[in-house]
């Protein structure tokens, strides 16, 4: 399966792991491909303020459809700050932020 590639071009081979089980991220389907794009599965970041150490920080670890059914069940939202190495549910004034920015699909607090 070999093809001669002109002077001056550049081949380039693309290949997927298969992960099967547990550490499967579930970009790629059953045989190797890269699966379509789902804006469901992509991280939706937010800022929340540490309590022990009061500054706001980076939560980037959700992707939009936990957060919808954390959201939707009324299920702790948790932050974690990297210097405090500790974790906290967010504020009501944080998760109504989070409910906003999710728009449609939220519709409870």
């Amino acid at each position: 399966m070999s093809k001669r590639i002109k002077e001056g071009q550049m081949a380039a081979i693309l290949l997927f792991a298969r992960h099967g089980g547990h550490g499967d991220n579930g970009r790629h389907s059953a045989n190797g491909q890269l699966a379509r794009y789902s804006p469901m599965n992509e991280p939706i970041p937010f800022m929340s303020r540490c309590p022990s150490c009061g500054e706001r920080r980076l939560q980037d670890g959700y992707t939009r459809r936990a957060l919808l059914r954390l959201v939707n069940t009324y299920g702790s939202i948790e932050a974690y700050c990297i210097v405090c190495d500790g974790f906290w549910p967010v504020s009501a004034l944080e998760r109504t932020g989070i409910v906003i920015g999710l728009g449609a699909g939220a519709e409870q607090l």
